[in-house]
């Protein structure tokens, strides 16, 4: 099934609008909470897998709320598989934790993205809001890693609730050999995130040690080490760890309203650009057209003067 390669290859699908955890950085909470009524049906389900397959899509995103309490997650696997799609869920690994579950559904997930957000139960569990989902996530990490064959990923928010504590997950992360990519994300301002960012975001300022000092935690693991929803200006001299920089194409299907009716509404996302903007200071930065730049809500809240252009001659 060709594709040009201008258009995108990837389909993030919104399986489920439940969760059992609330974290307090939870950016699909508002959504969760508007269309928990209207989960989404098997039938739109498969109509959407047909018929973006037929025009070149093959790869497949299950996120939420918590795909896995959709009721026909391990089915929809089935059918992304049967269909040729690579499959990648993002989980916090509540229901994958449980040993049946796990071996039904883990042979059909080919990159699984588990949300880990502390080295130590009390502090993941403060932040995803619900007691046992550190021991939870971890286990579920064991059952994925007995499965060599699956890309392993972790995905961590960082806030000022367990900024101080992130060389310490991620060296907790890195000693399990089988987790092959590490994400550290910045604060998104929506939902839950949005209404606590001012008191959770973590200064542009801190990002600047952090990176590097982090890097370093990771240096010579064999771990591929990322950072989401940062501008380019404060990785220093490791812009390459910015995922902006490794960011691809996507269409996502979510819910939405149609006259009042709950359905499948498609964003078209040609580059990380949600919730984000330019700002006065970034007009002389050689990094322009590549950095989606800062989150709008930031920059409102705190302005812009912790932004630095990155200088022209001495990126060239």
């Amino acid at each position: 099934m060709p594709c040009p390669k201008s258009r995108p290859r990837r389909l993030e699908l919104h399986l489920s609008y439940d969760c059992a955890q609330r974290c307090v950085f939870c950016s699909e909470s508002d959504r969760m909470e508007r269309f928990a009524g209207a989960p989404v049906r098997s039938d739109e389900i498969a109509r959407a897998l047909v018929r973006k397959r037929r025009l070149g899509f093959d790869h497949l995103t299950l996120t939420g709320g918590e795909p896995t309490m959709h009721a026909g997650f391990e089915r929809v696997l089935q059918a992304a598989k049967r269909l040729g799609y690579r499959t990648y869920v993002t989980s916090n690994g509540s229901r994958l934790a449980e040993s049946g579950f796990a071996r039904r559904v883990l042979p059909l997930i080919d990159e699984l993205c588990l949300s880990v957000h502390g080295a130590r139960a009390r502090e993941h569990d403060a932040c995803a809001g619900r007691a046992g989902s550190f021991s939870a996530v971890r286990a579920a990490i064991e059952r994925a890693a007995a499965r060599p064959e699956l890309y392993l990923l972790t995905n961590t928010v960082a806030t000022t609730r367990n900024v101080d504590r992130l060389p310490e997950i991620l060296s907790s992360l890195i000693a399990k050999r089988a987790v092959r990519h590490c994400l550290v994300s910045n604060l998104a301002p929506e939902g839950r995130g949005g209404r606590n960012f001012e008191s959770l975001t973590v200064p542009l300022a801190r990002w600047r040690t952090l990176i590097p000092n982090l890097a370093r935690v990771v240096e010579g693991s064999g771990t591929v080490l990322r950072f989401f929803g940062l501008p380019l200006c404060v990785f220093g001299g490791r812009r390459e760890l910015s995922n902006d920089l490794h960011w691809s194409p996507r269409v996502t299907l979510e819910r939405g309203l149609r006259r009042g009716r709950p359905v499948l509404v498609e964003v078209k996302s040609a580059a990380p650009t949600r919730r984000r903007r330019r700002t006065a200071a970034c007009r002389s930065c050689a990094m322009i057209g590549r950095c989606p730049g800062v989150f709008e809500e930031y920059a409102r809240l705190f302005g812009c003067g912790e932004l630095s252009p990155i200088d022209r001659e001495a990126h060239g």
